[in-house]
Order: structure tokens, then C-alpha cells, then sequence
């Protein structure tokens, strides 16, 4: 049996066993798939244990995506830009950190590229998937400008210097994350992406742009947040007309590519959104009763 696992603190609300091992079930591999609470100051004793108890594979959330990085024996040209880790694989003694964070933002707003091909961008948030957001948007797509804004600016600044050795022509901006900076950002932003938690359950009636709702139908809404479904941020920007995107699929594609690069084989998306779409629908009905 190969065992893999998903590490975080807290991870209890992951839903990645049950995407993993219903694709198992599917596919009928021998495999398991489990969640992993890891405090960060035993992030390194705890990837040793793994190796130890034969793991195959890891998926690392918050907040270990960066930390996890000088772990590596070796990188993929992905994590290495990125500069975070959201995949492990042991091999042979050596691990090897992947980040399909990067697949998953590209195949998420892959059937949108038109849209927002050589218009402005407005990111929210300067963490680990920012960072995979960005390198995704100046490898696989060719907007005309990226405005990064988050609370503390300076992290923001640091990314416009990180990626500007890929930026080509796009040109990046920082900017704070108050509501009157993102408003007037996103007035003229073809594509929003919330990348922060603002908005996740249990805080559902909050959005990142506090009641400001002038959201038109040009533009595409992706928020990462996927519990609710629906948040806050999606409810008013389709009310407005807005182009919107669950954070539910990059979940699913960053998922199945990490099932992928373990396993040889693709995982059935199709069938499995189905699935956590349900679970999601279950838990929330929950919450409200």
C-alpha cells in the first residue's frame, strides 16, 4: 500500500482525503491518503518520520509552503520561483518539492485567458500561492499589468522585485489592500483574484473590498476561498454581472496534479468535483442548521 498525506496547521478542514481517496476508490489503486496537523517548529523531525514510515508523497498547506522550501534535496523549476512547496516526493532518500499551485492557477483560468489577455490584474494577497498566482499569469498567460496588494505593502513590494526577472513586459505593482486603494484598482481590473482567507468560513459575510460592489461584466472574480462556495466576494461581483470562479476548481487542479506527479496517472476530475461539491454543500447546510 502507498501512503500520502496532506500537512498543515490546522489541516482538520482539508478536504483533500477526500479528493485523494475517493480518486483512489475510483481507480482502484491501494492507496491512502490522510491529514496531518504539524506544528512549523516540527516541520523537520516530522518529514523524516514520514520517510521513515515509507510515505510516498506529501501535500504541504499553510503555513508551510515556504518553510518546507530548505527541506528539499531537490526543486522543480516551479517551486524554485516560486519560492514555495505545496507537493513532496520522496525519492530514493532524497525529497523533491513541486508547487502545482502553478498548474492550477493556469488550468483554473485557462478558458478565460481572452479576457484578461493584455488587461490589468488585481492579486489580493502576498503569501505562497501569490507567489504561484503571479509566476502562473507571467509564464502562461500576458496581462498588461499585475497590482499586488496586501495589507502589510512591504510584502507586496518584495514580490514585485522577486518577479520582475520574469516579467517581460507585464508590469507589477504593489499597493496596500485598503478598500479605497483595491476599489480603485479594480474599477479597471479585467480579472480579480482574492488569494487571502478574508471572506472563508466561519467569517462568510465579510469580502476583501468591505461593501464596495461596482463590479461589472467585463471582469472575471476568482476567489481561492472555497468554503462557502459562494462567498461573499462571488455573490456581489455576479450580482454585478462579474464572470466568477470557485475557488473549488484551483483546489481540484492543483490536487490532480499532484496525484499525477505521484502516481503516473490523471486523476478523474470530473467525477471527483462532483463529490467535493456535495461534501461542501453538506457542510454548509450544517453550519446554517
Amino acid at each position: 500500500m502507498k501512503r500520502f498525506g496532506v500537512i498543515g496547521h490546522p489541516v482538520a478542514h482539508s478536504l483533500s482525503p477526500l479528493m485523494h481517496n475517493t480518486a483512489f476508490s475510483l481507480l482502484g489503486l491501494d492507496c491512502t491518503y490522510d491529514a496531518f496537523d504539524i506544528a512549523p517548529e516540527s516541520l523537520s523531525g516530522a518529514l523524516k518520520d514520514f520517510e521513515n514510515k515509507g510515505f510516498c508523497g506529501l501535500n504541504v498547506t499553510i503555513p508551510h509552503k515556504e518553510h518546507v522550501l530548505e527541506q528539499m534535496h531537490d526543486l522543480s523549476d516551479e517551486a524554485k520561483a516560486v519560492g514555495a512547496v505545496n507537493t513532496i516526493l520522496f525519492e530514493n532518500g532524497r525529497l523533491r518539492g513541486e508547487n502545482t499551485d502553478v498548474y492550477g492557477v493556469g488550468a483554473s483560468l485557462e478558458p478565460s485567458r481572452e479576457y484578461f489577455h493584455k488587461e490589468r490584474v488585481l492579486l489580493l494577497g502576498a503569501g505562497g500561492t501569490s507567489r504561484a498566482i503571479i509566476y502562473a499569469l507571467l509564464t502562461k498567460f500576458h496581462p498588461a499589468e499585475i497590482v499586488i496588494a496586501n495589507r502589510n505593502q512591504a510584502r507586496a513590494d518584495e514580490l514585485v522585485v522577486h518577479f520582475q526577472q520574469y516579467a517581460k513586459n507585464v508590469k507589477l505593482k504593489a499597493s496596500a489592500a485598503d478598500v479605497t486603494a483595491l476599489s480603485r484598482f479594480a474599477k479597471d481590473a479585467r480579472l480579480i483574484i482574492n488569494a487571502t482567507s478574508i471572506g472563508m468560513s466561519p467569517e462568510t459575510d465579510v469580502s476583501p473590498f468591505g461593501e464596495w460592489g461596482s463590479f461589472h461584466p467585463k471582469q472575471i472574480v476568482f476567489d481561492l476561498v472555497y468554503t462557502p462556495l459562494t462567498t461573499k466576494l462571488l455573490a456581489i461581483a455576479g450580482r454585478g454581472g462579474a464572470r466568477t470562479i470557485s475557488g473549488l476548481e484551483m483546489f481540484l487542479h492543483q490536487g490532480a496534479r499532484s496525484f499525477e506527479l505521484w502516481l503516473g496517472t490523471r486523476m478523474p476530475v470530473d467525477q471527483i468535483r462532483t463529490v467535493v461539491y456535495n461534501e461542501l454543500k453538506n457542510r454548509q447546510r450544517n453550519q446554517i442548521s
